[in-house]
């Protein structure tokens, strides 16, 4: 009978809230944020559990475009798709 695997929790934390990991997650961000246009912008932030990356309609303006357009979740989630293929 086969050993059980014995999962090093300690371990995925520590690469989930790695600078690394982060950096990662902020290129990704950073990506679908041009592809969305002037008023969007990438963030990034290290939590306690893993690293966060979000892009963000930071004016009226572009809030205003992403109700209208969905630029979200269309352009900017296959700007993020296509930067993890290359």
């Amino acid at each position: 009978m086969p050993q059980p695997i014995r999962w090093k929790m300690r371990g995925f934390r520590a690469i989930r809230t790695s600078e690394a990991t982060k950096r990662m997650l902020y290129d990704f961000a950073k990506a679908g944020a041009n592809a969305a246009g002037d008023g969007f912008v990438a963030r990034a932030d290290s939590g306690r559990n893993r690293a966060r990356a979000a892009v963000i309609a930071a004016t009226i303006r572009a809030r205003r475009r992403d109700a209208r357009d969905h630029i979200l979740v269309g352009p900017v989630i296959d700007a993020m798709r296509a930067h993890g293929q290359q």
